[in-house]
């Protein structure tokens, strides 16, 4: 069972990454399911998983084949036997601490506290831990149900907002954190991620990025990309977003007279992987009708780094993985490393000609922080090229990554909700008629936007819709490694250790905490408008789409007027109305559809982060 069940993959932290212990949910889930026997070895039918060691008749078959001798088998046996219980041991003295290590009142009316002076955390098997606690959130859900949305279940009994859970063997004790108070520490003790999710994040980038750097190296790339994501400049980019989101508009029409249901996410992926890739590199990939090498590599990437199959022994090291993994990277960076030569000849070019700010050379993101770069070195020589490449091409794969999935699931959501609350909708489409004039034909708009981009700033009420989406969906939380020497207190006084644990803010949970936030279960746009003395004004640091901090999210202010630029250009000329009954109908299946009543839940889709199940399945019509 360990050998099987070791992780999925995670979204990225604008993702925030999903804890590789996310694994186990295969475990747990494939509790009750049984197994048909194949020789050699087992292999379920119910995922096609080989299972590394079948029964211990085999081994017995191997001795008598004298291919192993049965005393070395014993022996390592007895030495694997004698690591799981030395680790076991570890983990229980480790959580009794947790739980012993300092006067903590139980949370109120939860019962589910281990003692009245231990650590909130869930009821605590001897044996198995809080895997049967997880085992009971995940059986309650759909089978694909994205892990913050399990975890967010079990925090629903834990008010306080701060709990442990031990998931021992699959990984460390996990801190969940849903308070705002307590998640302001986390962010201010600037703690480095954990090893097991910077590896795998690694392994999608290509090299350590802004995710997964630390100290100076971090600040240092940090600072060289923060005038290119500053929101003057993003606010420059807006006629290059909107030649993007022109051609998706075209698409939608072209489904829209089809009259048929579709699901809308590989659209809204493409999209914004278009949009990604124009502002960053300055190239313009037209993957939304032609298709995309970089796009089809880097989607192809994060499916075969999934956290699932990553630990599995036999799926790991049996594997074309690293192969694919490996020739993925390569098509990346050789694409990459043309177009960082371009960047550099036109820059070249520019400097030549004492014309930095010519219109010949590109205003993309990477252009920036190319020029920058070259102004600090001292030496301005092919060394210096040579070594911006080499460190650019993981960011770059990460703004990439991180730049399309979250944004394509943010617009379907907001799309979702607009269309379940008409109202909104319609105080939406008043703000854009009101700044962008009533002909909302598309030849319109684009000129709007492209002669004035500014206007864009004049659309408070759509901006609140936006952050509002993300407070009742998501993307993901963040993950952090915990130190010896920090502990973190509560609006109390109450303090909890972190020592050997990893430190999970659950953005999700925090969202929908009726303590945290008036009515989380309500679609109310307004609550960004009202002012400090209204009931709906949210509590300092509680909204964490993009994390707080230094460490925050570094494209929140493009993700944003992407966002915003989608939504001028589709909501007044589109009707997007969800048809999951209509594709339930065409895709009949078994089992639990709905998370608290809602079918369009956060779903693992295979390519990371939280998506809309099944794509968001729509019906598209023109307005008149």
């Amino acid at each position: 069972c360990c050998a099987y069940a070791a992780g999925d993959m995670p979204g990225t932290e604008s993702a925030s990454a999903i804890p590789t212990w996310h694994s186990c949910l295969l475990l747990l889930r494939l509790a009750p399911s049984s197994t048909k026997q194949c020789q050699p070895c087992e292999i379920s039918h119910h995922t096609g998983a080989i299972w590394p060691l079948s029964t211990f008749s085999n081994i017995g078959h191997l001795a008598k084949m004298k291919r192993v001798s049965m005393p070395a088998i014993v022996a390592v046996v007895a030495g694997a036997f004698v690591v799981i219980i030395a680790g076991f041991m570890a983990n229980r003295r480790h959580v009794s601490r947790l739980k012993n290590g300092g006067a903590v009142s139980r949370i109120p009316d939860t019962g589910r506290s281990i003692s009245n002076d231990g650590k909130p955390m869930p009821k605590h098997h001897p044996l198995f831990g809080h895997l049967i606690v997880l085992k009971e959130a995940i059986q309650s859900l759909p089978r694909n149900t994205v892990m913050h949305v399990v975890v967010r279940r079990i925090a629903e009994s834990f008010p306080g907002g701060i709990f442990y859970l031990n998931l021992w063997p699959f990984n460390a004790p996990i801190m969940v954190v849903a308070n705002p108070y307590v998640a302001s520490q986390v962010e201010a003790a600037f703690l480095d991620k954990p090893a097991n999710i910077c590896d795998t994040l690694e392994i999608i980038n290509g090299g350590p990025s802004l995710l997964t750097m630390h100290g100076s190296t971090w600040k240092k790339w940090r600072a060289l990309f923060n005038p290119g994501f500053a929101a003057g400049y993003i606010t420059g980019l807006s006629p290059a977003i909107a030649e993007e989101v022109a051609v998706f508009c075209k698409l939608l029409q072209d489904r829209a007279e089809k009259g048929e249901v579709f699901p809308l996410e590989e659209h809204t992926l493409r999209l914004t992987f278009d949009i990604i890739a124009r502002v960053t590199l300055g190239a313009r990939l037209y993957y939304q009708t032609q298709g995309s090498a970089l796009a089809d590599c880097l989607r192809r990437q994060v499916y075969w780094t999934q956290f699932g199959t990553t630990f599995n022994p036999i799926r790991r090291y049996l594997s074309p993985r690293p192969l694919v993994q490996k020739y993925n990277s390569y098509r990346m960076n050789q694409y990459l490393d043309k177009e960082i030569d371009k960047r550099f000849e036109e820059l070249a070019s520019s400097r030549g000609n004492s014309a930095k700010n010519s219109r010949s050379q590109s205003r993309s993101i990477i252009a920036l922080a190319m020029d920058k770069y070259l102004n600090d070195v001292e030496n301005k020589e092919e060394v210096s090229k040579s070594a911006f490449k080499q460190l650019a091409k993981p960011q770059l794969r990460l703004f990439l990554y991180a730049g399309h999935d979250t944004t394509s699931s943010t617009l379907l959501y907001s799309y979702l909700l607009l269309s379940r609350h008409p109202l909104v909708l319609s105080k939406v489409r008043a703000e854009h008629d009101q700044v962008f004039g009533p002909d909302f034909s598309l030849s319109n708009i684009t000129q709007s936007i492209t002669t004035d981009p500014t206007l864009l700033n004049q659309l408070p009420y759509t901006l609140a819709v936006v952050k509002e989406v993300l407070r009742i969906f998501p993307p993901a939380g963040s993950m952090r490694a915990g130190r010896p020497d920090l502990f973190l207190s509560d609006e109390h006084g109450q303090q909890y250790p972190t020592a050997g644990c990893q430190i999970w803010t659950l953005s999700l949970a925090m969202h929908h905490n009726p303590s945290v936030f008036t009515q989380p279960e309500d679609f109310i746009p307004e609550r960004w408008l009202v002012g400090p003395d209204d009931a709906l004004y949210p509590k300092k640091g509680a909204w964490r789409a993009f994390e707080w901090g230094p460490r925050a999210c570094i494209g929140q202010t493009l993700a944003q007027l992407e966002l915003k630029v989608a939504l001028v250009m589709t909501v007044r000329m589109f009707d997007v109305q969800e048809a999951y009954g209509e594709w339930d109908e065409m895709h009949p299946r078994k089992g639990v559809k709905m998370v608290d009543g809602n079918r369009a839940y956060q779903a693992e889709m295979g390519g990371g982060g939280a998506h809309p199940v099944d794509g968001l399945p729509v019906r598209v019509t023109m307005r008149v």
